[in-house]
């Protein structure tokens, strides 16, 4: 039992000593994101959000997204640190600008520009990750630091969770008193969290490196379409993960709606089905899926997240539609649901920001070029898809039940892509690890 629970991944060197600071960067940033996690509740029942502001968050983080795409373009050939740390300093500022207020619309703001700082760190932090650890246990190092993450993050979220009932039952009137000691705490965790990542020695060729002026903006763009021009497997790639986030985007901003309106949750209730059960399940099986990323092609692996995380919003519609067939225990339903969801979520987390684009670019630097592009989809999916879902809920005779079933089958439907790729590849001899798409470079090398 120890021995599972304590799984340090075979690693010497300096990656062994960025594995122990990225760790405790992780471990920073989860207790923060544990904390930043009620935001949400908190604008919901303190503050009185409207439904429309939920989307604000992930609207905002979108917006980042465009932006590195030309980010990742400039640091390719330079230092990647820069790129996490002063981004970093900027997320700190806006978490701690959330303690500072208390209209529900400047308090999302905040949340989703400290989300868009953090988001553009993460081409620069997935070119670190690529350069610092070998291929071999890439996906293992980086599983186990999602694992120890999303425990912190479960511990975090649940005692900020359980401490805003105590006092919204004992203590009405300094109810925001807490909340704006709980934001402090998460500016003070945050600003660790980059301090400590900042300690990582990035094994970079300085040779190779510039340090000349920032490249013209729409040369990023023609380097982006180039790349996709001539990279049909990228292609293949893009084109699955824009319908895997596109469509769990449209829907996932109301999930927080949906358990405090449609089922009455409290705090620690809707904590427990939003945050809690799905980081239980990702604690127990992100280790493994890290471990089995480094064994198989990542379009299977693709193809089984994105399965997985189809199941929770349709599960999740259907433990309302069967109230009348099952009562109460359709709970159980939504508890599944969740279950699904936390099993893939740190698989997710690994393919999508860690390691994903490792299967596709060159060694050097075209991960963090790969990497903006992907990301670049991602912040095109989430400025567009949450007002969809809003037009979606708009209309006569909709409700969250029925978005949660298009979301979730638009899901399935980027699973189904993933196969095709799988398919595809296994046909022309490119099913391959990680560890053997890049061996191929060091052949040609020697």
């Amino acid at each position: 039992m120890v021995a599972w629970l304590f799984q340090t991944p075979p690693l010497n060197g300096n990656a062994r000593r960025t594995y122990r600071y990225h760790l405790l960067y992780a471990l920073c940033d989860a207790l923060t994101g544990g904390v930043i996690a009620t935001a949400p509740f908190i604008a919901l029942k303190q503050m009185g959000a409207p439904d429309w502001q939920l989307g604000i968050k992930l609207t905002l983080s979108g917006l980042g997204m465009l932006a590195t795409l030309y980010l990742s373009h400039w640091m390719a050939i330079r230092h990647k640190m820069p790129f996490v740390f002063w981004p970093g300093l900027m997320c700190v500022a806006t978490t701690g600008a959330m303690a500072l207020t208390e209209d529900s619309f400047l308090f999302l703001f905040f949340s989703g520009l400290g989300l868009m700082f953090n988001t553009i760190t993460r081409p620069a932090v997935a070119a670190i990750v690529r350069v610092n650890y070998p291929a071999e246990h890439r996906g293992q190092a980086t599983g186990e630091i999602r694992r120890w993450s999303s425990l912190v993050f479960l511990l975090t979220v649940l005692a900020s969770a359980i401490l805003l009932d105590l006092a919204s039952v004992h203590d009405p009137d300094r109810i925001m008193t807490l909340v704006h000691g709980l934001l402090i705490l998460a500016t003070v965790s945050i600003l660790a969290a980059y301090l400590l990542f900042r300690q990582i020695r990035v094994e970079e060729s300085i040779s190779e490196l510039l340090t000349e002026a920032r490249p013209p903006v729409l040369q990023s763009f023609r380097d982006a379409l180039a790349i996709l021009v001539r990279d049909t497997r990228f292609c293949w790639y893009i084109l699955g993960c824009f319908a895997f986030i596109f469509s769990a985007a449209t829907y996932v901003s109301f999930i927080p709606a949906f358990l405090n309106r449609d089922l009455q949750f409290n705090y620690v209730q809707c904590v427990l089905f939003l945050h809690v059960i799905p980081a239980i399940a990702a604690f127990f099986a992100t280790g493994r899926l890290g471990t089995w990323f480094d064994r198989v092609g990542l379009s299977i692996a693709w193809a089984w997240v994105r399965f997985g995380w189809a199941l929770d919003p349709l599960l999740l519609a259907a433990s309302t539609a069967f109230v009348p067939v099952l009562g109460t225990e359709v709970v159980l339903l939504a508890v599944l649901a969740r279950v699904c969801l936390g099993t893939v979520q740190g698989g997710y987390w690994i393919l999508w920001w860690q390691i994903g684009v490792a299967y596709y670019a060159k060694p050097g630097a075209d991960t963090s070029r790969y990497q903006g592009i992907l990301v670049f989809v991602d912040g095109i999916s989430k400025m567009t898809a949450p007002a969809l879902g809003a037009w979606i809920l708009a209309q006569p005779g909709s409700s969250r039940e029925i978005l949660f079933v298009i979301g979730g089958l638009g899901v399935l439907f980027s699973a189904l892509i993933s196969l095709c790729h799988a398919r595809r590849d296994r046909r022309d001899n490119h099913l391959l690890t990680t560890a053997e798409y890049e061996a191929q470079f060091d052949e040609r090398m020697d």
